[in-house]
């Protein structure tokens, strides 16, 4: 029987007011305990995503699908529950610091704010709770930290503090996006440590989304691959990294610099910037293209219990059906 899923986002559509959609029909499954990783290049609606899931008033405008929270959607639920719902059952950590954490007030208040918001607690509590997430954080002198303002840290001193203010109210689930871009590589891999650690020891599922195929190759259980607001390729991460099987996911690797010194590949064409026809939006950069990718209409095709893609054209160019 398949595990139910913490969050279960079906045929979502969405966009912004006066815009086109920019997701679409959209479907992802997140089991507890489970990292899956959301790459993409930019533009292609993988923080659109992350601010759908969070329901922010103004920000995404949802025009179809679901998002099922422990079995509750989302898209029906008031606002008053909501609030309690962010915080508490979705966290999120940003791609910058600075949009989550004051830079004029001290840590120690910040975190005052968010704990007394969504429960009964006193400033003592307050304090031995965040000093000891900070410590988890393995970052030296929480009593300082505590102390200090964002402006008189290190961008991976606050990258931390805002990972623990995030999860201090022990959230299921984490968004974070794009959380370690702004670090260098040394501290990336320090904070891609201390996600895989919230997974391994609270047990809390995480929706990451990054451009670093380092960070997905180390961090995943699953990915799922965005192109001009679609997911087109979905499955474990040794499946997708191992045997892409769409074209634009191949394009993807080959763009990476490989250690034996080989050119990386560039991604041929350039996106699209809207997208509404039936057929494949990679179709125009595609080498493998036929005419049905210009018209016919994709569905998933499963390569195996959990890898799908939405090309059907092997290297061929024939069209397989599906199982």
């Amino acid at each position: 029987m398949e595990e139910r899923a913490l969050l279960d986002i079906r045929r979502l559509t969405a966009g912004y007011p006066g815009g086109s959609a920019v997701l679409r029909n959209v479907s992802l499954r997140i089991p507890p305990k489970e990292i899956l990783c959301v790459i993409g290049e930019s533009g292609c609606g993988k923080s659109t995503l992350l601010n759908a899931v969070l329901r922010l008033p103004g920000r995404v405008l949802i025009e179809d699908g679901e998002l099922l929270f422990q079995g509750q959607n989302l898209l029906t639920m008031p606002q008053k529950k909501l609030r309690a719902v962010r915080g508490s059952g979705i966290g999120v950590v940003y791609q910058e610091p600075g949009a989550s954490l004051d830079p004029i007030r001290r840590i120690d208040a910040q975190f005052w704010d968010a704990l007394r918001a969504h429960g009964k607690i006193t400033k003592k509590q307050s304090r031995e709770k965040a000093q000891s997430l900070l410590a988890n954080m393995h970052l030296p002198d929480p009593a300082r930290i505590l102390d200090s303002c964002p402006v008189q840290l290190s961008g991976g001193q606050k990258q931390r503090a805002a990972i623990a203010l995030a999860i201090a109210l022990e959230p299921a689930l984490l968004l974070a996006d794009e959380p370690t871009s702004a670090l260098d590589v040394t501290v990336q891999s320090q904070i891609v440590d201390e996600l895989i650690r919230l997974r391994d020891d609270f047990g809390t599922a995480l929706l990451l989304v990054t451009h670093n195929m380092g960070v997905v190759a180390k961090a995943a259980d699953s990915v799922a691959v965005m192109y001009c607001g679609e997911v087109v390729e979905y499955g474990t991460r040794a499946e997708v990294l191992r045997s892409p099987a769409h074209p634009y996911t191949r394009a993807l690797l080959s763009a990476i610099p490989k250690l034996d010194g080989s050119a990386p590949k560039a991604v041929p064409g350039s996106r699209p910037k809207h997208f509404s026809g039936s057929g494949c939006a990679f179709a125009d950069r595609c080498p493998r293209r036929v005419a049905a990718c210009e018209t016919k209409r994709r569905t998933p095709i499963y390569l195996s219990g959990s890898h799908w893609t939405l090309c059907g054209c092997t290297d061929s160019g024939t069209v397989r059906s599906r199982p």
